[in-house]
Parts: structure tokens; sequence; C-alpha cells
């Protein structure tokens, strides 16, 4: 089994704070942070970018400030879509969408205001699919939305009992959306422990106990299963909640604990998937419960990244081949009347024909780069993590100029 290795970055960058959003952005390879709440009387509209070394912050127009909100990364028309939060006038039901350089205030209809709801992009319907949350009145919400990119339409109000702070991401491999824990109001207000899978028709109980039950923890997609981090045991101020330092893997049948070493104990904090740099990159959130709202040494500023050593291919929903051909050498050659065609989720296996070695240079899609050399003879499998479409051009072979070959990769 692969080791699960957290590293902490920089601590220069936004400020200490919980319930902002993330999500990483394929088009423009960074992962981009939005708003959020420093409960010491600020709430944040800025917009921040991180590029695996540096934070840089790239606006400070858009979206008023808001926490609680939700942020997903549309792969079909490379925007980030931003919906609702809370405002200080209570809870918001605005539609953004950040094309990486402005945004544009797209729709305000739909679901109805709330905030607390959890969000991910179903990557083969194309759809931005958004579940729960907490409404003005204070109601716990468990209907299911879906955003196009020009309407919301409710796709169903069954399913995951009503909850908001649930944790949610798209798993690419299974082709579902995975949501795990939340809470509603009832007392004591101790979180849920079930996870459920979206197919975009019905949602499907899939386990009721694994990984802690939590509410306000972390779910990514990290190219093999989906990810979990942290989460906070109850809404209840006493008996004090637990807060969880565990990292939970989720292989679409069960939980696996992995290790409690990491960024520590935390809740409210938000985290994305670098799919180029195959890493998990975790920021900010508290260690405490938000009620009372904790000590300023409970609320983090700082940025992790989780990456796997020594990872195993897993078992893809499919294996797409494809052939470097013999007699190549360090001349050019073009596979674009072959192209080969595949999908999210897929393993593209490459086998080198040739008598020299070959590495295919992606520039970080549809798997990251940089990557080994292929040896004559040999192949290497590799997980398409990200869509690509050959009108942006060939793949390219890093070992000898000229060469390329075509893919296309649907969501």
């Amino acid at each position: 089994m692969a080791k699960v290795l957290w590293v902490r970055k920089q601590h220069i960058g936004p400020q200490a704070r919980v319930g902002h959003a993330m999500a990483f952005d394929a088009a423009r390879q960074c992962v981009t942070l939005f708003g959020g709440d420093s409960l010491a009387g600020t709430l944040f509209g800025d917009t921040w970018a991180w590029d695996g070394e540096d934070w840089t912050q790239v606006q400070d127009i858009g979206p008023s400030a808001r926490a609680f909100h939700a942020l997903a990364y549309d792969t079909a028309r490379s925007r980030l879509v931003l919906f609702g939060g809370r405002s200080a006038a209570g809870p918001l039901g605005d539609t953004w969408e950040w094309d990486g350089d402005d945004w544009t205030q797209v729709d305000d209809s739909g679901p109805p205001n709330r905030a607390g709801h959890a969000m991910t992009f179903d990557a083969t319907r194309q759809r931005v699919v958004l579940f729960g949350g907490r409404g003005a009145d204070g109601g716990y919400f468990n209907d299911t939305w879906e955003w196009d990119g020009n309407e919301w339409v409710q796709q169903a109000d069954t399913g995951p009992s009503a909850r908001a702070y649930a944790a949610m991401c798209w798993d690419a491999a299974r082709q579902r959306a995975v949501l795990f824990g939340g809470v509603s109001g009832a007392t004591p207000a101790l979180a849920f422990g079930d996870t459920w899978e979206w197919n975009g028709d019905t949602w499907t109980e899939e386990a009721s106990f694994g990984a802690d039950a939590c509410l306000a923890a972390s779910l990514v997609f990290n190219g093999a299963q989906s990810d979990l981090y942290g989460g906070i045991q109850s809404l209840a101020a006493t008996p004090p909640a637990e807060v969880f330092s565990r990292t939970w893997e989720w292989n679409g049948k069960h939980w696996t604990a992995r290790q409690d070493m990491g960024p520590g104990p935390r809740g409210f904090h938000a985290a994305a998937f670098d799919s180029v740099r195959s890493r998990v990159v975790l920021f900010g959130g508290a260690s405490a419960t938000l009620n009372p709202p904790p000590s300023a040494d409970k609320i983090f500023g700082d940025t992790w990244e989780q990456f796997q050593s020594g990872a195993a291919t897993p078992p893809q929903s499919g294996i797409v081949t494809f052939h470097i051909p013999a007699g190549t050498g360090g001349g050019s050659w073009n596979t674009q009347a072959t192209m080969v065609v595949a999908a999210v989720g897929d393993t593209l296996r490459i086998i080198n024909d040739d008598t020299v070695p070959h590495r295919p240079h992606t520039g970080g899609s549809p798997f990251p780069h940089p990557v080994v050399d292929i040896a004559p003879g040999q192949t290497t499998d590799y997980l398409l993590q990200t869509a690509y479409d050959p009108a942006l051009g060939p793949l390219s072979d890093h070992d000898q100029p000229g060469a390329q070959f075509w893919i296309r990769v649907n969501p």
C-alpha cells in the first residue's frame, strides 16, 4: 500500500480563516481559493491562486464577502462555479463563474438561499451537482440541484437526509459523486457517518460506518480514491466535540484509515486535488467548534500538501492502449490518423514498440508530468485524470523532439 505523506508548505498567503472554498483550475493549473470567515468580525471576498510554490491574490472584485459557500470546477467550460454562502446579512443564493481573469454573476435564481451546502462537478454528464445546506430560517435541505452552465434544475429531493457541512467529491474512476457525513440541527447535533453516491439519477447509501462520523471535513478524489481529512464530531458546545486529524480513503466499497499525522485536528478547512502535480492541497480551518468562536491560535492560515509514495496502479474503469510505433527512433512521427480516444478514469497503457526509450510529455494533462522513460518493449500505465482535447495540440515526446501522438480524453 502506498504511504501517505503530508508536507507543510509556506505560511505566507491568505489570512487565517474557516468556511472558505477551493477547487483546482485545470486550464490554468492552479488551486483557486475564495472567501471565508476570520471569526474575528471579517468576512473575506478575496480570490487567491496556489501554483505549488506561492499564493497570489488574483482578484478582489467579484462575489460579495461570504463564507460556507461552495466552489466546483467545470472541466467542460473551463470555469469555476460558485454558489451561495453566508454573508453578514444571511444566506445567499447567487451563482458566479470565474474564468481565471474575472468573476461574472451568471444567475440569481435556482436553489433557495443557503450556506454549508456541498458541491462537485459531474464530469460524465457535465453538470455541477449541489446537495443540502442550511437556509435562512435555520432549517436544513436534502435537495439535489444541477447547473449546466445556463440554469439550475432540481433533480431529486430523496436520498441523504437533510444536512449541512457534508463533504462531497467526484470519483472520476467510478463516475459517481461521493458524499460523506454532515450534520442536522437535531439535538445534540451529532454528525452523520454515512456514505452516499449519486449516479446522475438516484442516490444510493453505500456505507453507514467506516470513517469518523463528522461534519466540516474535506473530501477530494486523489486520482485513484476519495480522500477524506479531518472533521468535527458535532456542533454541540458542551461537551467539547472531538476534532479529527485522520486521513481516510474510500475505494467505492470500504473506508480505510491511513494515518493520524499531518495538518493536525481541524474542520471547516478546504482542500482540492492538483491533478498536474498529483497533490492534495489543504488550507486553513479551525481546531475547535465555531460556537463559541475559538481563540486565534485555533484558526489556521497554513498550507499543506499530501501525496502518496509508492502508489500501485489502481483498478480503473477501462484500459485503453497506445503503441509507440516501431522504427520511430529520434525522428519525427505523428499518430493523428490513429488518434486514441479514452475517458477520464480510464487507464492509458502506453506500449513502446520502438528500440529507443520514449517519454510522453503532457504538460500536466491528461496525466501528471513529468513521467519516466518507457524502455523498449516495456509498458507503462497512466490514470487519465483530466479531460484533454487534441484541438489543444498533440502530446509530444520529451526524449525525441518532433515526435508526437494524439489523444482525446473525454470527461
